[in-house]
């Protein structure tokens, strides 16, 4: 079979889209305008003309045969009905093509809007048929066809979502917990470094020295003395041990000395265990 091609916008005034006329056309007659269908029969070739259309059709009327025609392949009882009056203008692409798309238009109403019925009514009358021949598969089938490919049509680059888990929601209770909790957080932080922007360095204190008091001269002998007359020890220093010094009223009058020598570690004069014998001060 020779091919055929048929461009639909050449055709005005289609009852139904020209796209789904194209996949009615692609199977009914693989978009052959001579094209005819013997219902019980078939013919030997499919004519390649319209003169030898015409003369097929003629001499298939004359022996009985019910048969379609053209490119929608138009049952020859319905020529008239849709404007078809001879074969000559039946087996012109267009005026055949406005007849189709009137048929599938009244199929596609009666289907309630249902391509698979319209496809089957079209077909054989009724809307169960073309299922159970595969006509509509067939027409599902060249539509398919006709979509874009994965290997000729670009592919637009998918979208990974940042968020793939909804947020949780959140009650007022515990809406207001979390306002009262970042309330609290943000005046600490405030008055801390309020805190710290007015605190002022500490000026450091000198170490104080010790000052050894001069000794008082003893008093005379025989004089009583008084607690707040005796003299007052120098302080001793960190590694020695403080020993007092008692002084009695019948004791000779000393002179302090002056602590001019560095400082020995002291020593426990009340340890027994340094000496043999007890150096007490006993009255």
């Amino acid at each position: 079979m020779m091919p055929f091609a048929i461009d639909m916008a050449t055709c005005p005034n289609l009852a139904v889209p020209a796209e789904v006329m194209q996949h009615i056309v692609n199977v009914e007659s693989g978009s052959n305008p001579f094209a005819i269908g013997v219902v019980g029969a078939h013919l030997e070739r499919q004519p390649q003309n319209k003169d030898e259309a015409v003369a097929t059709a003629q001499m298939l009327e004359s022996q009985g045969y019910n048969f379609s025609l053209g490119i929608a392949q138009i049952n020859r009882y319905n020529l008239a009905k849709y404007g078809l009056g001879t074969y000559e203008q039946a087996f012109d692409a267009c005026p055949n093509l406005v007849a189709g798309a009137r048929i599938l238009a009244q199929c596609y109403a009666q289907a309630g809007g249902d391509w698979g019925k319209s496809f089957s009514c079209y077909y054989s009358g009724n809307f169960s048929k073309g299922y159970d021949d595969g006509y509509v598969q067939k027409v599902y089938d060249s539509i398919n066809r006709a979509s874009p490919s994965s290997a000729t049509a670009a592919r637009a680059i998918p979208i990974q979502l940042a968020q793939t888990r909804p947020p949780k929601p959140v009650s007022a209770e515990q809406y207001l917990v979390s306002m009262r909790s970042s309330a609290i957080d943000n005046l600490g932080a405030a008055l801390a470094s309020n805190v710290l922007q007015n605190r002022q360095p500490v000026a450091s204190v000198p170490s104080a020295a010790p000052v050894a008091m001069p000794a008082s001269a003893p008093s005379p002998m025989g004089t009583p003395v008084s607690p707040n007359d005796l003299p007052i020890a120098a302080a001793a220093p960190a590694n020695e041990v403080f020993v007092p010094q008692v002084r009695g009223p019948n004791d000779g009058a000393t002179t302090a000395k002056q602590n001019n020598q560095p400082s020995q570690p002291a020593i426990d004069q009340a340890d027994l265990r340094l000496q043999g014998r007890d150096d007490a001060f006993v009255f």
